[in-house]
């Protein structure tokens, strides 16, 4: 039997799909619950849009401020600045939001602010201490961070099989073999270059699309052109595919750091010029 839950979080839609057996029914769907609560305090404490969020209130403090965020938001600027350094600034949510705050894409980002990862100093799990207020943008991360902590929980609730959807960031967990078609702007990838009996596996995926198709993405490196219009990575956890799609766009074919990540996670990608 299969358990299908959906909620309009993270700006899209996020849904999750798992098997379960009958009369398991209750257990299934107060997993599911526990596991779409989560996603949905990730969506509000790092929300670009509200000004109360955790973002909102990095980007309003005062030069030298300690400020008590919530423990998921501290992780995920961790996590950011080692993708960040490992990318060699390909994946900057920093000048992510520098840029989307001064086309007004993002208004619980205050345009004052003048820091970036570097001017977060991580003092514990919630706390953090600023040499200037920063802009951030966990678009390129937030997603595919909220996908694994949604499977974090249904693991704990004893969940075996399940699909978790943040508009197309996804991960499968369990031994079924979940059907994907990844899709932009109207075509179909999985026709054109992925095996049309592709299914998803004990891994994860995720889509990025640049240019006309997508104007709020953007390039991290100065003067950078863009080379692909979209980028799909498969890799083991939805946190490591999301930020590899923002690298990859950004990267030549031959890039020795990337292919070398992508094998460490796991990963294999597929992109469109």
């Amino acid at each position: 039997m299969l358990i299908a839950r959906a909620r309009p979080l993270l700006g899209t839609v996020v849904s999750i799909q798992a098997h379960t057996h009958s009369g398991d029914e209750a257990r299934m769907a107060h997993a599911i619950s526990e596991a779409l609560s989560v996603v949905a305090r990730i969506s509000r404490v790092m929300s670009a849009h509200h000004s109360d969020s955790d973002l909102g209130r990095l980007s309003r403090a005062t030069s030298n401020d300690v400020l008590t965020l919530d423990a998921e938001t501290v992780h995920v600027i961790r996590t950011a600045k080692y993708w960040t350094k490992l990318s060699c600034g390909a994946f900057n949510p920093s000048v992510a939001a520098q840029k989307l705050s001064r086309c007004k894409l993002r208004p619980g980002i205050h345009s004052d602010a003048i820091g970036s990862l570097d001017d977060i100093e991580v003092c514990s799990a919630t706390d953090v201490r600023l040499a200037h207020p920063v802009h951030l943008d966990f678009g390129g991360i937030a997603k595919g961070y909220a996908v694994d902590r949604a499977i974090e929980v249904l693991i704990s609730h004893g969940v075996r099989d399940a699909l978790v959807n943040a508009g197309g960031d996804l991960r499968a967990i369990g031994q079924h073999h979940w059907s994907i078609d990844v899709r932009h702007a109207g075509l179909t990838l999985m026709d054109r270059q992925l095996n049309k009996n592709f299914r998803l596996c004990q891994q994860a995926v995720a889509t990025s699309v640049a240019g006309a198709l997508n104007p709020e993405f953007v390039f991290s490196r100065p003067h950078h052109k863009p080379l692909w219009k979209s980028v799909t990575v498969q890799a083991s956890t939805c946190l490591a595919a999301d930020v590899l799609t923002k690298w990859a766009m950004q990267a030549s074919l031959l890039c020795p750091d990337l292919r070398a990540v992508l094998r460490q996670n796991r990963g294999r990608m597929w992109r469109t010029q």
